[in-house]
């Protein structure tokens, strides 16, 4: 599948949990319901930002729909965060509906306005094994806790980047093995 379907396709996935969780009744069911969004939305912006997105600026420059992409995933996920802290609390679908708010603006821009471009600059080809690259790696964030990428993704929009600061492979290796400390509490949980 292309990278341009395969985001697509990923953005009707989202918008079908944002449905769900409307309309389900039980708090847990809209609890685990926002855990799956959350987990989807979290893989889907790291896609995007460390791989998706370089490709398009190496084709096409820092043009004013990237940026504005790339400011966009920032707010989302500043969204995202205050949704997840709030899971229980009163506010919690009040922070879930600005959420799917920002999240329809943000596709619908990118997918009338910047995919189109996109799709004329990269080709089919380049598109085809990116979207393969993309896959991989948005399957490899769904094995994952969402909350450790979240929390990081946080932490360099409040600091001003635009772009994501990517580790090596090396950290990445590093930062997906569980701690001694949580291997240890692991251990005497179980």
């Amino acid at each position: 599948m292309n990278a341009i379907d395969l985001l697509k396709q990923q953005h009707r996935e989202v918008e079908e949990l944002f449905e769900k969780i409307e309309d389900a009744e039980a708090d847990e069911e809209k609890k685990r319901l926002f855990r799956d969004l959350a987990s989807k939305l979290v893989g889907h912006d790291g896609i995007e930002r460390e791989i998706f997105y370089p490709a398009c600026e190496e084709a096409v420059g820092l043009s004013d729909e990237l940026g504005e992409a790339l400011v966009e995933h920032g707010v989302v996920e500043f969204s995202l965060y205050q949704a997840d802290q709030a899971i229980g609390q009163e506010d919690f679908e009040f922070k879930v509906k600005v959420l799917k708010e920002l999240v329809e603006h943000h596709v619908k821009e990118e997918e009338n306005v910047f995919f189109p471009k996109v799709q004329k600059a990269l080709g089919d080809d380049k598109l085809d094994s990116l979207g393969e690259e993309l896959n991989d790696a948005f399957e490899d964030t769904q094995a994952e806790d969402y909350h450790q990428p979240l929390f990081e993704n946080l932490r360099q929009v409040l600091a001003g980047t635009l772009k994501p600061v990517v580790p090596d492979s090396d950290e990445r290796a590093e930062q997906r093995r569980p701690s001694a400390s949580r291997r240890k509490a692991a251990r005497k949980s179980a």
